[in-house]
């Protein structure tokens, strides 16, 4: 459903409630309360309600409900929902005559390392959106490594730059060090003013609503390109990204599924007659994917160090690849 026909949808349902309200039976899946509301309309992923006894307005995602239960106790909300499914579907679907033409559905056809490269190039900057603030908290994330706050942002918008393949990965400026701590006893006094000091910092604390607003935007300002270089780099630099690739599954599982599809590519292509002049490049490059691939899926949450394959994996891709 379009927006704005939602909006208006919803506007005239308001106004109606007064006189035309529907009662609906809802209940979560696993819970056995049920609980009626006045109902005022739906889309294909949540419906939304009225409180009977307030005028508060709520959304439910349908897959939060005991689906099966809202079909038999509320055929004629259900039924609506099936229409609206349907309509969707069928406004999604090519024809075949449509697929066939779809410029999109059509594969580049390679035919040596050049276009084989410049494909897997592209593909490569295929967005990422790193870590998942709403599941992870900063200050968990840092002291698992014992990283200053400023130094995980440092490397947050170093892995940005890193993700921008015309640009190099320009230094960020360095913090001041710290004076050296006395181990004398603070008084009362000194403690209250060394925690105000450890308050966390107007621009970390808007570095974080930044990026929570860009994940939950869906936007992708990383790629494997990105973390191909930063891990390569490894170091001070490289610990931030290498952190925020330990927690984000995702990221990880679209890096090796690049290298992995092109591996393929490149042994296949290997073969063809019209690519021997290239064979012996295409066979280097399929068995650097294949080797990153196998380091990429080593990865998990509980991998604490970064182990020297996958750095001297990620320095050779990118040697082959980013010339």
């Amino acid at each position: 459903m379009h927006p704005v026909q939602r909006y208006l949808l919803i506007a005239l349902a308001l106004t109606a409630l007064p006189v035309f309200a529907e009662t609906v039976q809802l209940r979560r899946a696993g819970n056995a309360t049920t609980i009626g509301f006045e109902y005022i309309t739906q889309d294909e992923s949540t419906i939304m309600v009225k409180r009977l006894d307030t005028d508060a307005v709520l959304n439910y995602k349908w897959e939060d409900l005991d689906l099966d239960w809202v079909k038999k106790n509320n055929p004629k909300v259900w039924a609506e929902r099936e229409q609206l499914l349907a309509e969707a579907k069928s406004g999604k679907k090519m024809t075949k005559k449509e697929a066939e033409a779809d410029p999109f559905a059509q594969e580049a056809v390679l035919t040596d390392t050049k276009s084989f490269v410049a494909s897997l190039t592209i593909s490569l900057q295929d967005g990422l959106k790193g870590i998942n603030l709403g599941q992870n908290r900063i200050d968990a994330v840092c002291n698992e490594f014992q990283l200053e706050e400023t130094q995980f942002w440092a490397g947050y918008d170093d892995l940005k730059r890193a993700s921008k393949i015309a640009g190099k990965n320009e230094p960020v400026a360095e913090e001041p060090k710290e004076k050296e701590k006395s181990t004398k006893a603070l008084s009362p006094k000194a403690k209250a003013a060394a925690t105000k000091t450890k308050a966390r910092s107007d621009a970390n604390a808007a570095a974080e609503a930044e990026a929570r607003a860009d994940f939950a935007a869906e936007a992708r300002p990383f790629n494997a390109i990105g973390y191909l270089r930063m891990l390569a780099e490894g170091g001070t630099k490289g610990k931030p990204v290498w952190m925020m690739l330990r927690r984000t599954t995702t990221d990880r599982e679209a890096i090796k599924k690049i290298f992995e599809k092109y591996s393929q590519i490149a042994g296949d292509l290997a073969e063809k007659p019209e690519a021997k002049a290239s064979k012996s490049e295409l066979l280097v490059l399929k068995k650097a994917l294949e080797n990153g691939a196998e380091s990429i899926g080593k990865v998990t949450r509980d991998t604490l160090a970064v182990e020297a394959r996958l750095q001297t994996d990620c320095r050779t891709i990118l040697s082959l690849v980013i010339r």
